[in-house]
C-alpha cells in the first residue's frame, strides 16, 4: 500500500515535485496555463501537513471562492482527513476572519449595491455620480491614497455613514486589516498563526493587498507565490503586475521554480498562443511546451455581423453535439447512442471582451433552445440588496431566540430553512459555500450566523459557474480565467474590441494581449476566433477590422473560414395598371 508522502508525490514532474517540496523561506513558482498550478498548490498544502506542519499555520489565499472551495476539498481527499483548521480563502475571506477575530461589535458588509445605495442619499439619487463616487473611494482604498482634496469630504462623509450601520465595504476587508496590523501585538499574533502562507494568482494584486502580504510575512516568512505575468489581466482594478516581477527583490534569496509543461491544450493551441504571448516585452521570459501532440487549427472566422457571428456559433456546436438541436436531442430515444465524439454542452464557452456584447449572442441562443448559463449576474445582488437580506436573516434569528439554538435546531438548520424562504436553495452557489464555512467557526451561533451572512458579499462573478451544469457558458474574457473547455469561441476578435479601446480606449496594449491570450489557453480541443465585418455595439454601427493579435498567431496554425454577407432582398416593383 502506498504511504502518504508517495501519494503525495505520485504523478508530480520534475518541477511539480520541487514547487511542493520546497516548503523553507520565500519561493515564486511560475506557473503558466494548464501547467498543474492548482495540483501543485494542493499537494504543497498536503506535504507541509505530512512534514508536522500544524493545519492552523497555513494559510492559502485564492482568487475566487470556487477556487478556495476546490482546494480544501482536493486536499482532504488526498489525505483522508479533515483539514477545515487550514485556512484557504480568497483576500477578503482572510481579511473578514482577522477583522472579526479583533472587532468586539457585530458588523456587516456591503457590497456595490449598497454602497451606491448609501452614496445616492448624498447624490440626491443621482446613480451615475453615486456610482463613479464609489469607483473613486475604492481606488483611494486599493491604492492606499489619500485621494485629493475636493473629494476628502465626500470620503469621510461616506464613511462615517458606513460606520453608523456598522458595516465595512469589501476593500474595508484589507484596509482594516492593514490598519489592526499597526498595532505590534495583533501583526506578531497572526504571523504565528500563519507561519505558511501560500498566494494563488500572485501577479493580480493590489497595492492594498501586496500591503498586506508584505506585513503578514514579514521580510523573511515562509510565502509562496504562484503565478504567471502573463496572465496579468487586472491592471483596472488596481493590480500591477511589477509585484510578481519584483518578489525576488522584495525577498531576497527566493528561489524560482518555473513549470513549463502544459497538460491542458492540444500542441496548437499551445504553440500559436505562446508565439502570441511573446510579444510582450513585460514578462519573464519562459517557453510553454505542450505535452498532448497536433491538434486542430485553430479556425479565424470572419461573419457579416454580430447575428451572424453567433448563428455561426450556434451551428458549429450543433455540429459537435450530434447534428441534431437541443429540442431533438431532449426527445431523442437514444441518446446514449451518440458517438463518442459527440460533446455535451457543458464542453463549449463563448468568450467575449465586453458585457454589451453578451445580448446578441443570448438571444441567438435562446432561438435554437440550446442551454446556456451567462456568467457574471449574482442571483441575490439581482433580487435584493444584501443589507435587505442580512436583515431577514437577523428578524428571523430573533424570533426563534438564542435559546432555541441547541442540539435539536443548529445554525446549520436555521440558515438553510431561512435560506429556503428567500428561494434559496441547495443547489444554488451561495448556499453551497455557507455551508461548507460554517464548521471552521467556533463562535455563538447568532454570531456563526451574521459571518455567514457576510459571506454573501465576497461572491464573485466567476462563483458562478458551475462544472455540472450540462449547459454553453457564455462570459467575458476576464470572467474566463482559471476556467478551461473542450472547445472555445471567442466572439469579437476586431480592432477595437481586441484590443479594447471603445468607449474611453485601453492604453496597455500588452495587457490586451495578455488577456486575449488568457481567452485563447482556456481551449482544449479546438479554439474559434470570430470577427464581423460590421458591428452594433453602444448605439453606433461599426465596420471593423479583425484583431491585429490575429496577424501576431503564424499563419502554420490558422485555418481560415468566411460567411458571406447576407443577400439583399429586391424590391420588388409594383406593376402599374395603365
Amino acid at each position: 500500500m502506498m504511504n502518504a508522502e508517495a501519494r503525495i508525490l505520485e504523478g508530480l514532474n520534475g518541477s511539480q515535485r520541487e514547487a511542493v517540496t520546497a516548503i523553507n523561506g520565500p519561493l515564486m513558482v511560475v506557473a503558466g496555463p494548464g501547467t498543474g498550478k492548482t495540483l501543485t498548490i494542493v499537494r504543497r498544502i498536503a506535504y507541509l501537513i505530512y512534514q508536522g506542519v500544524r493545519p492552523e499555520h497555513i494559510l492559502a489565499v485564492t482568487f475566487t471562492n470556487r477556487a478556495a472551495q476546490e482546494m480544501q476539498q482536493r486536499t482532504a481527499a488526498l489525505l483522508e482527513k479533515d483539514i477545515t483548521k487550514v485556512f484557504i480563502g480568497t483576500f477578503h475571506m482572510t481579511g473578514l476572519q482577522i477583522v472579526r477575530d479583533n472587532t468586539p461589535h457585530d458588523f456587516v458588509v456591503y457590497a456595490r449595491k449598497d454602497q451606491v445605495n448609501i452614496l445616492m442619499t448624498m447624490f440626491e439619487d443621482q446613480v451615475r455620480k453615486a456610482e463613479e463616487a464609489a469607483d473613486r473611494i475604492s481606488r483611494i482604498k486599493n491604492f492606499l491614497e489619500d485621494g485629493d482634496e475636493g473629494f476628502q469630504m465626500v470620503y469621510k462623509q461616506y464613511q462615517t455613514l458606513l460606520n453608523e450601520e456598522n458595516a465595512l465595504d469589501l476593500d474595508d476587508l484589507i484596509l482594516r486589516p492593514i490598519e489592526m496590523f499597526r498595532d505590534a501585538s495583533i501583526l506578531q499574533r497572526y504571523r504565528e498563526r500563519f507561519r505558511h502562507i501560500i498566494v494563488d494568482e500572485y501577479q493580480d494584486i493590489n497595492p492594498a493587498q501586496y500591503r498586506f502580504l508584505r506585513l503578514l510575512a514579514g521580510d523573511n516568512g515562509n510565502i509562496c507565490v504562484v503565478g504567471d505575468a502573463d496572465q496579468a489581466i487586472y491592471a483596472f482594478r488596481g493590480a500591477d503586475v511589477a509585484n510578481f516581477l519584483n518578489f525576488e527583490k522584495d525577498f531576497p534569496g527566493a528561489r524560482r521554480i518555473t513549470l513549463s509543461h502544459n497538460y491542458r491544450s492540444t500542441a496548437t493551441i499551445v504553440n500559436a498562443s505562446d508565439m502570441l504571448i511573446q510579444n510582450n516585452t513585460h514578462r519573464i521570459g519562459r517557453t510553454i511546451y505542450p505535452v498532448r501532440e497536433g491538434g486542430a487549427q485553430i479556425t479565424v472566422a470572419s461573419v457579416p455581423d454580430e447575428k451572424a457571428e453567433s448563428e455561426f456559433i450556434v451551428n458549429e456546436i450543433e455540429a459537435r453535439i450530434g447534428g441534431t438541436s437541443h429540442y431533438q436531442l431532449l426527445n431523442a430515444p437514444h441518446r446514449h447512442d451518440l458517438p463518442e465524439t459527440a460533446c455535451s454542452f457543458s464542453d463549449f464557452a463563448v468568450i467575449y471582451r465586453t458585457n454589451a456584447q453578451a445580448e446578441s449572442i443570448g438571444e441567438v441562443f435562446r432561438a435554437s433552445g440550446i442551454p446556456f448559463k451567462m456568467i457574471g449576474s449574482r442571483y441575490i445582488a439581482e433580487k435584493r440588496t444584501s443589507s435587505e437580506i442580512i436583515e431577514t436573516l437577523k428578524d428571523r434569528a430573533a424570533n426563534i431566540g438564542p435559546a432555541t439554538f441547541t442540539q435539536s435546531f443548529s445554525i446549520e438548520e436555521l440558515i438553510r430553512s431561512a435560506l429556503r424562504e428567500l428561494g434559496i436553495d441547495d443547489s444554488d452557489l451561495f448556499y453551497q459555500l455557507l455551508m461548507s464555512i460554517i464548521p471552521r467557526h467556533d463562535a455563538p451561533a447568532i454570531q456563526t450566523f451574521l459571518d455567514a451572512m457576510n459571506m454573501v458579499q465576497l461572491l464573485l462573478p466567476a462563483d458562478d459557474f458551475d462544472p455540472r451544469a450540462d449547459s454553453v457558458t457564455l462570459m467575458t474574457l476576464h470572467t474566463g480565467k482559471g476556467l478551461e473547455f473542450k472547445v472555445v469561441f471567442i466572439a469579437g476578435v476586431e480592432d477595437g474590441l481586441i484590443p479594447y479601446s471603445l468607449r474611453g480606449g485601453h492604453d496597455d496594449t500588452e495587457e490586451e494581449r495578455r488577456l486575449f491570450y488568457v481567452g485563447m489557453t482556456r481551449a482544449k480541443e479546438e479554439l474559434f476566433l470570430v470577427n464581423a465585418r460590421s458591428r452594433s455595439l453602444y448605439g453606433r454601427n461599426t465596420t471593423p477590422c479583425a484583431s491585429p493579435f490575429i496577424r501576431e498567431i503564424p499563419e502554420i496554425f490558422i485555418q481560415t473560414a468566411t460567411v458571406p454577407d447576407r443577400a439583399k432582398k429586391r424590391r420588388q416593383k409594383q406593376m402599374k395598371l395603365f
